[in-house]
C-alpha cells in the first residue's frame, strides 16, 4: 500500500513540473521575440476607423502553442476620444491577412506611447514555422500603432473593408504575440494514469 502512494505521488509531481514547465507563457512572434516590444515613440501608422493595419508573422519552433496574449505599443491623441482597439490572429491567404481565427478583447488605448498588452478571448492554437497577421482596428477617431525598433517586412492595410493593400519592405508597427507550449500527449496521459491510481487509492 505504501508503494502505490509512493507511485502516485511520483505521478503527480512529474505531472505538475511537466505542466509548469509547458505552461511557460514566451514571446512566439511579433515584430521583435522580446516583450515587451521596443518601440519608437515618434513614428507610427495611423489606424482610423475605417482602415485596417495587419502585421504578419511566423511562429517560433517548438509547438504547437495556445495564444493568450498580445503587447503592442500605441497611443491616441486627446481629441481624437478613440481609447479602444480591436485585434485579431489571422491566417495567412497567398500572402496577405486571410480567415480571422483568435479575437482578443478590446485593448485601453492611452494618450501616451505605451506597450499594453490584451487577452485572447477563445482557445486559438498556432502552429511552429507558420505564418499569420495580427490585424489591428479602432471603432472609432484613430489610434497609432508605434512602430517597432529598426524592423522592417511585409505590412497590409485595407480601407473600408475593400481589397488589402501589400507594401514590402516596410515599417513594422511593434507587437508581440505571448503563449504557451500545448501539452504533449504523453503529458495528457500522465494526468490520465494520476487520475485513475488517485481514483483506486481512494
Amino acid at each position: 500500500m505504501r508503494s502505490k502512494s509512493m507511485l502516485v505521488v511520483a505521478i503527480v509531481v512529474m505531472v505538475l513540473l511537466v505542466s509548469t514547465a509547458q505552461a511557460t507563457t514566451v514571446v512566439i512572434g511579433g515584430s521583435s521575440l522580446e516583450s515587451p516590444p521596443p518601440f519608437w515613440d515618434n513614428s507610427y501608422w495611423g489606424m482610423p476607423s475605417n482602415i485596417q493595419r495587419a502585421f504578419e508573422f511566423t511562429v517560433i519552433p517548438g509547438g504547437p502553442w495556445y495564444a493568450e496574449e498580445i503587447q503592442v505599443a500605441a497611443f491616441y491623441y486627446e481629441f481624437d476620444a478613440a481609447p479602444l482597439a480591436n485585434f485579431s490572429i489571422n491566417l495567412d491567404d497567398n500572402g496577405q491577412p486571410g480567415q480571422a481565427i483568435g479575437i482578443f478583447d478590446s485593448t485601453s488605448i492611452t494618450t501616451t506611447p505605451q506597450v499594453v498588452s490584451s487577452q485572447i478571448s477563445q482557445e486559438t492554437v498556432l502552429y511552429p514555422g507558420t505564418t499569420y497577421w495580427l490585424v489591428g482596428q479602432t471603432p472609432q477617431g484613430q489610434v497609432n500603432w508605434n512602430l517597432a525598433d529598426n524592423v522592417f517586412g511585409t505590412v497590409a492595410y485595407r480601407v473600408d473593408q475593400d481589397d488589402w493593400v501589400i507594401l514590402s519592405n516596410s515599417n513594422v508597427s511593434a507587437f508581440a504575440v505571448l503563449g504557451s507550449q500545448v501539452p504533449e500527449p504523453s503529458t495528457l496521459l500522465l494526468l490520465v494514469l494520476g487520475a485513475v491510481m488517485l481514483r483506486k487509492r481512494y
